[in-house]
């Protein structure tokens, strides 16, 4: 009796064995060689559009087009197939396609741009996050890129591209200028030097010129009246202008010269060097600017329309972290300039 239970066991735990390896097993699928191949580009300017997902509706198939805009799809399922392009930025487009073996379609995407904006977050005078529309203060920066790309060798020559702002010749002869916000003069813009009214109204017309570019981090630009905050300068608005700090060791030697007609000259020559410690507690940053500039006489009425100018700036920005919060900085600013008809 007990050899026939062992035996039935026996049998049964076989049956189960084998039962099991039949249904583990599942036979590799049969490629279709149903395939879908085309691009996708934008529907205004007809450009390829790099990295868009193509996505086979109801499957896990999916693919990305390549930095040409193109993509394949490859073994499809035979049969009806919705096929979608989405992008970022772009309303998704779906079209239907019969897929059949041995096959290969062309299906080609034209995606519309989606003028939805997310809601914008700017800097405000009230050191606060807010909405761009509820803000009563904006702030417009102006980044070292734009130095670059107008090839500015002074903050004047860069102000003229700034929205709202325009820096304009008052005098010939003395080679005067003043930066209007919103249309106002001059002695209505405060101008700030790392957040500091290092410029009165009367010194600022000559300042301008006499900061170089490669001293600055970038410009923040308030339009619009801040004399709340900023003091009676800041009718027209507040020009902040935010000086690099050492953050490596960098040595920069620049030289740009313009030659106007006739002959007249305006060379510009830089000099920057930045000194860090390494442990990154103490650091360094030294600037200085000459300028040489001859008289140009445009009419030949014998008074110049762009004054003789010759002008130094030298200057340094220096600290010292006593913790990781706290730091103790030291800067020092000279300039002086000659103006001569």
């Amino acid at each position: 009796m007990k050899k026939n239970i062992l035996g039935a066991l026996c049998m049964l735990l076989f049956t189960l064995v084998c039962h099991a390896e039949e249904t583990a097993y599942v036979p590799a699928p049969q490629s279709s060689d149903a395939n879908i191949m085309g691009h996708v580009v934008d529907a205004m300017t007809h450009e390829h559009l790099p990295f868009a997902t193509i996505a086979v509706k109801g499957t896990t198939i999916g693919v990305v087009t390549d930095d040409t805009g193109h993509y394949m799809l490859t073994n499809l399922p035979q049969g009806q197939l919705v096929v979608e392009a989405s992008l970022i930025g772009y309303k998704t487009v779906t079209k239907t396609v019969d897929a059949a073996r041995d096959k290969t379609i062309e299906l080609n995407f034209e995606l519309e741009e989606m003028a939805v904006a997310v809601e914008e977050v700017v800097v405000s005078a009230s050191r606060t996050e807010t909405n761009k529309k509820f803000s009563p203060t904006l702030v417009s920066v102006t980044s070292a890129k734009l130095f670059e790309n107008t090839a500015a060798s002074s903050l004047s020559e860069t102000m003229n591209f700034q929205s709202g702002l325009r820096v304009e010749n008052n005098c010939g002869n003395c080679g005067t200028t003043q930066l209007r916000i919103n249309g106002l003069d001059g002695q209505y813009s405060q101008i700030l030097l790392d957040s500091r009214p290092i410029f009165s109204s009367l010194a600022s017309v000559y300042g301008l010129e006499q900061l170089p570019v490669a001293m600055v981090e970038r410009v923040e630009v308030i339009r619009g009246g801040g004399s709340a905050l900023f003091g009676a300068n800041a009718i027209g608005g507040v020009v902040n202008i935010i000086t690099k700090e050492p953050k490596y060791n960098s040595l920069l030697l620049s030289n740009t010269t313009n030659v106007l007609e006739g002959g007249a000259t305006d060379v510009n020559t830089t000099l920057n060097a930045a000194i860090v410690s390494d442990d990154y507690k103490a650091g360094a940053y030294i600037f200085g600017m000459v300028k040489d500039r001859t008289p140009y006489d445009r009419n030949g009425d014998g008074f110049s329309d762009i004054t003789k100018l010759k002008s130094e700036t030298i200057g340094f920005r220096a600290y010292y972290r006593t913790s990781a919060y706290t730091r103790l900085t030291a800067e020092y600013h000279h300039i002086h300039a000659c103006h001569m008809d």
